[in-house]
């Protein structure tokens, strides 16, 4: 069930990366339309670029939280009710 949530996530912030991505390519391709001269272009081609890594890097960084949640649930479910100084066990 955690691997299904894991894998629902890591599509919304796919989902979400590919949709910012997407807006940063018209975007650059707007103002390289509308510029006048080549600097103008280059320079709207490196903003393009430099929006498009941190929307990559936002997704990969969605997906570690999302894998560092999966594995604390997996590691609290497991040790959940294992615990020795309970009021019935004592503290062997």
């Amino acid at each position: 069930m955690q691997h299904a949530k894991e894998k629902m996530k890591d599509g919304a912030s796919a989902m979400n990366a590919k949709a910012t991505i997407t807006q940063a390519k018209v975007s650059e391709k707007a103002q390289a339309a509308t510029a006048r001269s080549h600097d103008e272009r280059d320079l709207a081609h490196e903003r393009g670029k430099a929006k498009v890594a941190a929307a990559e890097m936002e997704l990969h960084q969605a997906k570690v939280v999302h894998r560092e949640e999966a594995m604390e649930h997996r590691l609290h479910k497991h040790t959940h009710g294992h615990n020795k100084d309970n009021k019935h066990g004592g503290g062997h």
